[in-house]
């Protein structure tokens, strides 16, 4: 066979001259370029240190294929090599597994030079997708190592060990929009057949700029340890380093010099590379890094478990996908005087340190109230609205004569007189970290200062000031009174309800005989039969699947502030959403969705409207929403169609800043309004997954639901778009800025 040594198309070895651009023809493998009759060899794709793969097309099937021949003189003509390959092409054969290549066949040309049939991927190997964009977010490189980490378990349950791990070795499908589909993991096994396979890399990589095996081979495998899974976990480990760092921790101008820092060295720490990732993403790589393998992080479902902990932590509720819903963010606590215990809505996470700070991490989008105790001070309590951005508090405590209101009995760990500087004074335990939002870590000095408060003890006491402001507040209201009656102001006339929805807000001067009786348009959704779901989205909605629905109405937009209020007043809750002022929305705010109240928060509504109205309300089950949202049958991806536009949904706003409802002018096909974007909105549906789905419902201790349709903060493009099958869960109590909800009824 011959070659082309320009456009590296292959021909009979009678074709002098290539017909495509003129240039001569070269020599390569013996034989014509059709192996066993059936792989017809179309064009080299590359030549590693065992072999050549070129490009082929199967002669019958006419399907692409990727052919690997290994040649002898490059794996030292060992006369073991075809009884060797066919062992490791077996095991290779073995392995199913979405992220792996898969291997279909094997064979030998002319009795010693054996080779290897593979399918085609059409795309680019990481090592290109780092070449090209350096450095990734924690969040991109746990996606993509996810895929990988899964192809490569799948190899380690049979017993399998990949041994040459790499990001030449790792290809991403060009084909396939969905990173957990589209990585391929190639090679596994057929490391091990040459032994100076090493130097061949190596060599590869100085003269081609490729960082070949030695920059991501484990210390064991330096010397000559027969590698198992942890071997691989830490080549993965180095590869997750690269990723965030933008370089591989161990580099040298020879094999020993390299050797060397692999054995001996602690990986540099990730400030040294000048990059700054969160203290638990990196703790997470270097677990994987350790040199004693009986240290290393054990396998690649705790790699990716850690990783994904540290990338998402716990607080954001969610136990069946790996991306979150609410931004969460971090508070700084400085106390005065410092080792003092904190806690956040009631839950212990921890004492401050000797220089008076901790870090609160994970907390949800939403109001929480920060307490500060320490015996002989008076308690500091301070309200805090979590946006997703950092925040810092300062909380002085006052001297006081009694002792400060005690730590209720709980388990932590790391407290005691030896505890080191350099991590936080105390941390709560994990089984009653799970009950609460945050995670408690070291943070160096902050300066920025809030507001607080404090509960205080003595005469001028919040009650006794409350009651002066009434009885000053009833004698100025009883002289506004007589002045008004004086003026003529009032008259027997009641005044004339109208119509609910628009009637103008009383005067001030006029006291109504009953508040205003605002209704939601409530629209029809007839009976029908839908494919729930879908095949090509995320984990969680798959796979798709049919279902039934009966007739039922739903609100034609989701409760407004005004609405809320309206409960609120005739209940007189004491629970109002944290971002009101005085007990109401801010001025303009009226027609806003409704957001920070939990799921209860809005059964309590949906059970106060029923009584008002005389029928039964309710939240809609996961089912109806989607049924509503895809138009019934039609399956539509969104409530307009199958198309985004920009216009019909309010997302990627970067402050996450919901608009009046009805903002977005794209209803579904009955006339429902914002299911997509604005806020997500709760549904009546407990965590779940669909049939036949691969995912597990992890048990927790409180219960969580699914919430639907996006917020303005969230995306309409990538992998976590938002669409009418997007959904998610969350606890319980989960108050967020970018949560409300609305109602159906049958």
């Amino acid at each position: 066979m011959k070659e082309c040594q320009l456009c590296k198309n292959c021909y009979r070895d009678d074709v002098a001259t290539c017909p495509k651009d003129g240039m001569p023809t070269m020599h390569t493998i013996a034989g014509e370029p059709v192996l066993e009759g059936k792989y017809q060899l179309e064009s080299r794709l590359g030549q590693g240190g065992m072999g050549v793969v070129y490009k082929a097309r199967h002669a019958y099937l006419k399907t692409q294929l990727a052919i690997k021949i290994i040649l002898p003189d490059l794996v030292g003509n060992d006369p073991q090599l075809v009884t060797r390959f066919r062992q490791e092409a077996l095991a290779a054969a073995a392995i199913r597994h979405q992220n792996v290549v898969a291997v279909t066949d094997y064979g030998v040309i002319g009795g010693s030079i054996p080779f290897l049939v593979m399918e085609y991927v059409d795309g680019e190997s990481l090592h290109d997708l780092l070449t090209r964009e350096k450095v990734l977010s924690p969040e991109r490189a746990l996606e993509i190592m996810s895929a990988i980490c899964s192809g490569v378990g799948a190899a380690h349950h049979q017993g399998i060990v990949h041994r040459d791990l790499k990001p030449l070795n790792i290809m991403i499908c060009s084909d396939r929009p969905r990173i957990s589909d589209a990585v391929k993991i190639l090679d596994f096994g057929l490391a091990k057949i040459k032994s100076g396979e090493l130097l061949g890399s190596f060599i590869q990589a100085q003269t081609t700029g490729l960082m070949g095996s030695p920059y991501y081979m484990a210390p064991e495998q330096w010397a000559d340890d027969e590698p198992d899974s942890r071997s691989d976990i830490y080549s993965l480990g180095v590869m997750l380093y690269q990723m965030l760092a933008g370089d591989v921790p161990f580099k040298g101008s020879s094999i020993p010099a390299i050797m060397k820092k692999h054995i001996s060295d602690p990986a540099p720490d990730f400030a040294s590379m000048g990059v700054s990732v969160p203290p638990d993403v990196e703790r997470a790589v270097l677990h994987t890094l350790e040199k004693d393998k009986e240290k290393r992080t054990g396998s690649v479902e705790q790699m990716i478990a850690e990783l994904r902990e540290a990338v998402h932590p716990s607080g954001i509720g969610i136990h069946t996908t790996s991306s979150g819903v609410f931004p969460v963010s971090s508070i700084n606590v400085r106390t005065v005087p410092p080792q003092s215990r904190v806690w956040v809505d009631n839950r212990p996470v921890g004492e401050s340190r000797e220089d008076g700070w901790i870090t609160l991490n994970g907390i949800q989008t939403g109001n929480h109230r920060i307490r500060v105790s320490k015996d002989g001070f008076e308690d500091w309590i301070g309200d805090i609205l979590v946006d997703g951005t950092p925040k810092q508090i300062t909380a002085e405590l006052r001297s006081g004569t009694g002792q400060g209101i005690p730590a209720p009995t709980v388990a932590f760990t790391g407290v005691g007189p030896d505890t080191p500087q350099n991590m936080a004074a105390t941390q709560v335990s994990s089984s009653d970290m799970a009950k609460t939002s945050v995670q408690a870590w070291d943070t160096g000095p902050q300066s920025v200062n809030i507001g607080s408060q404090r509960e205080k003890r003595g005469f001028f006491s919040p009650l006794v000031i409350g009651a002066a402001g009434f009885v000053l507040l009833i004698a100025l209201g009883g002289a506004g009174l007589g002045g008004a009656y004086m003026m003529g102001l009032f008259s027997s006339a009641r005044p004339d309800p109208g119509n609910a929805t628009n009637r103008p807000t009383p005067s001030p001067s006029v006291s109504p005989s009953a508040p205003p009786v605002i209704r939601t348009e409530m629209i029809e959704i007839p009976a029908g039969t839908f494919k729930m779901g879908r095949n090509d989205g995320r984990e969680n909605e798959r796979p798709e699947h049919e279902q039934q629905v009966a007739k039922f109405f739903m609100d034609k937009t989701e409760v407004t502030n005004l609405e809320y209020l309206a409960f609120v007043e005739a209940t007189k809750k004491q629970e109002i959403p944290g971002h009101w002022v005085n007990g109401r929305p801010l001025p303009g705010q009226e027609k806003l969705p409704v957001t920070l109240v939990s799921y209860d928060d809005a059964v309590e509504f949906a059970k106060w409207r029923s009584e008002r109205d005389g029928v039964t309300y309710r939240l809609p089950t996961e089912i109806e929403w989607e049924y509503a949202a895809r138009n019934g049958a039609a399956n539509d991806l969104y409530p307009w169609g199958d198309k985004f536009q920009a216009r019909c949904a309010v997302l990627d706003q970067p402050n996450n800043d919901p608009k009046p409802v009805g903002t977005a002018s794209c209803p579904n096909e009955w006339g429902v309004m914002d299911l997509i974007g604005n806020v997500f909105e709760w549904t009546s549906t407990e965590v779940s997954v669909y049939p036949g789905s691969s995912l597990a419902v992890k048990p927790v201790e409180e219960p969580h639901y699914m919430i639907r349709g996006g917020g303005a903060f969230y995306k309409s493009t990538g992998d976590d778009r938002i669409t009418a099958t997007f959904r998610q869960e969350v606890p319980r109590s989960t108050k967020s800025p970018g949560l409300g909800f609305r109602l159906v009824r049958n």
